[in-house]
């Protein structure tokens, strides 16, 4: 289980570690659980992209949510 404070922490970390993966298309934070539960969340347009996404960075879990691809509306 991760804080908010945490989970914003380690933010940063996993943007630098995903910044070359092709297909990601956008990094955040997820609550899970209650209040107090967060993880990290990486957007990916494929499923193939989340092979290169780390499951945790800092001791934060890290979802992997594929939306496709992402185009202004």
């Amino acid at each position: 289980m991760a804080t908010i404070e945490q989970a914003r922490a380690a933010k940063g970390a996993l943007r630098e570690k995903v910044a070359q993966v092709d297909g990601v298309c956008g990094v955040g934070l997820a609550q899970r659980g209650d209040s107090h539960d967060w993880v990290l969340q990486v957007n990916v347009t494929t499923v193939r992209a989340r092979k290169d996404v780390p499951p945790d960075v800092e001791g934060v879990p890290v979802r992997v949510h594929v939306v496709g691809a992402v185009q202004a509306l």
